[in-house]
């Protein structure tokens, strides 16, 4: 299980540089990229407990959770 939240907080990590530029300027979508990729972890391990040790599902894991956390952010922001 550590191995793969791990995984998918250092994705996490270069997908919010990646798609929304330096860690400094932006750390709201940092944090909700790392939110998004821990629930997306947990989730996969409450649904499929043997991705443990599958290094491609821990970084598909990692950008797609993030890539969910940082456009549930911006939905939230636009609709407040």
């Amino acid at each position: 299980m550590s191995d793969l939240l791990l995984s998918a907080v250092f994705t996490a990590f270069t997908m919010v540089r990646l798609l929304r530029g330096p860690w400094l300027r932006n750390p709201q979508y940092l944090a909700s990229g790392i939110v998004g990729a821990v629930v997306a972890a947990l989730l996969l391990q409450g649904f499929w407990p043997g991705a443990d040790d599958d290094f491609v599902i821990g970084g598909l894991t990692g950008v797609f959770g993030s890539w969910a956390g940082m456009v549930l952010f911006d939905t939230l922001l636009s609709i407040a």
